[in-house]
Parts: structure tokens; sequence; C-alpha cells
């Protein structure tokens, strides 16, 4: 019964604990907008000055699927995909994307909870185990934001599923999730990008144009509308430092 008792107040306090983090970053994301932001906010589309996004990588997972043929590794996957990313963000909203710290990429090793390596997209996670672990491993957060760059971070997992292309909570996280698929993909990873700073579902923003960055499916095009360059460049995450 009292194993019972802590089993059930382990899960409560989780989700207390998620609830916090995404009023926090709400209400973060709310005063940049209409301070540091709200220049971009109104008149982004112009794309100037230059801004700046940091972004960290954690590898959780390396090992690549059984193939006849040789595979790159998962480094140089990664590196290809912040490499596409950083060209496609500087040409279309002017915004320089750096490393937080050092380099861009850095493995994290295990124990890994339930449901992370093999992470499935979606809310429901955030309030369990694996948001939990998340959100101990951001960069530029120890409980509290111990930066004013307020980088993405991105893990690297074993297993998104068949469907999913990468996974993203909007602003309502600090987080992106990819996989080797996710990655090996054209736009993926600055797609969720955009989610994180704003370009999601929640503010409207899936495009249903193909040609389009934030089209609803795979594959999605490169190109950005004026309103999406406001709302990206007045994310907390895009700064002019």
């Amino acid at each position: 019964m009292w194993g019972w008792i802590k089993k059930a107040a382990k899960k409560v306090w989780r989700v207390v604990k998620a609830v916090v983090r995404i009023v926090v970053r709400v209400v973060i994301d709310f005063l940049n907008r209409v301070t540091f932001g709200l220049l971009d906010l109104l008149l982004g589309f112009f794309a100037w000055p230059e801004k700046h996004l940091r972004l960290h990588v954690f590898i959780l997972w390396s090992q690549p699927p059984p193939s006849p043929d040789p595979l790159p590794s998962i480094e140089q996957v990664i590196q290809d995909a912040i490499d596409r990313t950083k060209k496609l963000y500087k040409d279309k909203f002017n915004v320089k994307i750096s490393p937080y710290s050092k380099t861009f990429m850095e493995p994290l090793n295990g124990p890994f909870p339930d449901g992370v390596l093999d992470f499935r997209c979606g809310a429901g996670p955030e309030f369990g185990e694996a948001g939990e672990y998340f959100a101990q491993h951001l960069a530029g957060w120890n409980v509290i934001p111990i930066t004013l760059n307020f980088p993405i971070t991105v893990f690297v997992v074993r297993d998104l599923g068949p469907t999913s292309l990468g996974c993203s909570l909007s602003i309502f996280g600090d987080y992106v999730v990819m996989d080797r698929k996710a990655l090996l993909d054209n736009v993926a990873l600055a797609h969720e990008i955009g989610h994180s700073c704003g370009l999601s579902p929640g503010w409207g923003w899936h495009d249903w144009t193909p040609s389009n960055l934030m089209y609803w499916q795979s594959p999605a095009g490169e190109n950005v509308k004026w309103f999406q360059k406001n709302i990206l460049r007045s994310s907390r995450h895009v700064r002019f430092w």
C-alpha cells in the first residue's frame, strides 16, 4: 500500500512540475515578445539586423540501424543537419545559429527512463518520466534559467516511430527530439526549431503550402512567409546577442 502511494505521489509531482514549467515558459515568451522582441514582432519581416539562436545537441543514441552499406556516423548526420539549418535560418530569417557551449554536440550516457530512447511525440510524455528527464538536462537551465540566451536543446534518441520526423512542444518547451531518420530529412531540424520559436499549430502557423518550411507533413520546403519571420525573430530563443 505504501509503495503504491509513493508511486502515485511521484506521478502527481511530475505533473505539477510539468505544469509549472509550461506556465513559466509561456510567461517568459509573452514578456519577451512585448519587450525585447517587440520590434521584430511588428517589423521582423525586414529580417534586420542579424539575430542569434543558440543550439545544443545531446546524443543519447549513436548505433546506426543494420545496413549492408556503410553509414555515416551519427555525429556526421547531426553536423550535416546543423549546417543545413544554419544556412536556411541565415538566408530566410537573418538568424545566426551558434553552439551554446564550445561545440554543438555532447554525448549523454544512460541509464535512461522508460519512454526516452524510444520516444513518441505528443504532450503526454512531458508530464511523465521522459519530460522530467529532458527538463533536468536542458542547456541553459538549472531549475531556473541560467542564461538569457534561452538556447534550444536537441535530444537525439533511438527512435521516434515510423511516422514522426521530430517533436517539439512549441513555445511550451525549450527542446526538440530527433532520431537518425529525422536528422536525415532536409529541413526537419529547421522545422522543429521553428515550432519551438512559435511557428506551431498553437499559433496557427502550421502552413498548408508544400513549399513552406512549416508545411504540415514531409517533405516540406524552405520558403517562409513574412509573418513567420515576425513570429520567429520575436521568440525568446532569438536574441540580439
